[in-house]
């Protein structure tokens, strides 16, 4: 039997409220995520795809869009932009994308040439998910991970890949908790071992890995958010100067913040909260497991794949790290595959 290994990378966006706040604030009080003038309330979704958020959110109002900034998506509502430095953040925006399709570990040119580019979403399910717009990073303040507080499951999971002008969606399927109740919502679940199997595998509180992969080394973290706040600085000059006093008010909240936790927490990485959270990355693994008698019911675009028949009774295997999170940018990075059986 054959695999069809699809590969993914790129940046996803979480506003998600922060120790000490509780998990449902909604401005940022004492975390270290917050929200600005000019931007909507602290929501803990996550967003796969820069065109979900301003479907959702719009785009922002003209007193708070800059002229000068780097990449049209920063326009949009709730994205931010960083400073120049983060070259790989401000060219890629938000939007996690397919970068390699292979079968067996041999590459297929055509399906490549086609899939390059997809768009893959952590997609929503609100029957297993409340009044969110997307789906989660759960812990129920850490009842589900044994007391750890940075495992989190995505909740719920739902990975779909769609064409990369996302005019129709080629591939879906949803992985239930409780396969036996896949609308129970996590807190409803017991025993634990049924939640255990989506908690993050391993946990790398400095991965050089996943810092190459956002264009940065170890040896660049001292000098992350002073080169931030540098930026910070000059944006607010800049704003005043053409009499942009509402956006030049969004970037002084942004520097008193990020000011705020990078020198007050800690003078090293690990004992900097902002900071800390830079080089940290969690692997996830596990299967995908949704069958026919549950909705959705695992899809795929037969057409799109040719000659390649892919099995959705079978479960799917997949890897994902999820790290290298921006508390200022409330943004992170993915990067992952997708292991599907061929019949």
């Amino acid at each position: 039997m054959s695999t069809l290994s699809i590969s993914f990378d790129g940046y996803f966006q979480c506003r998600l409220a922060t120790d000490p706040d509780p998990s449902n604030e909604q401005r940022g009080i004492s975390g270290f995520t917050y929200s600005v003038a000019g931007e909507t309330l602290l929501d803990p979704s996550i967003w796969s795809q820069a065109k979900d958020i301003q479907a959702a959110y719009g785009m922002k109002d003209p007193a708070f869009q800059d002229p000068l900034r780097s990449n049209p998506q920063f326009d949009i509502k709730n994205i931010r932009e960083a400073s120049p430095d983060y070259t790989v953040y401000n060219s890629r925006g938000i939007g996690i994308l397919v970068n390699k399709v292979e079968i067996d570990g041999e590459s297929v040119p055509e399906l490549n040439q086609k899939m390059k580019g997809a768009l893959c979403r952590f997609a929503n399910r609100p029957a297993s998910n409340g009044p969110y717009k997307g789906p989660i990073f759960e812990g129920r303040n850490q009842i589900t991970s044994d007391g750890d507080p940075d495992r989190f499951t995505v909740n719920p999971f739902l990975f779909s890949i769609s064409t990369p002008d996302d005019s129709k969606t080629i591939l879906s399927r949803f992985d239930p908790l409780d396969p036996e109740h896949p609308d129970c919502q996590l807190y409803k679940i017991f025993p634990n071992e049924k939640i255990d199997r989506r908690l993050p595998y391993q946990r790398f509180a400095l991965s050089d890995e996943g810092l190459a992969q956002i264009g940065l080394t170890s040896e660049e973290l001292n000098t992350y958010f002073e080169n931030r706040m540098i930026w910070l600085k000059g944006k607010i000059v800049e704003a005043e100067a053409v009499n942009k006093t509402a956006l030049a008010e969004a970037y002084r909240s942004r520097l008193y913040a990020v000011n705020f936790f990078t020198q007050a927490t800690g003078p090293t990485v690990l004992a900097n909260r902002l900071l800390s959270r830079i080089p940290l990355r969690q692997l996830y693994k596990h299967s995908i497991r949704g069958n026919s008698s549950m909705l959705p019911v695992p899809m795929v675009d037969q057409e799109f794949f040719g000659s390649l028949q892919i099995d959705t009774e079978k479960e799917w295997q997949i890897l994902y790290y999820l790290g290298q999170y921006d508390g200022d940018l409330m943004a992170g990075w993915c990067s992952g595959t997708l292991d599907i059986p061929l019949k």
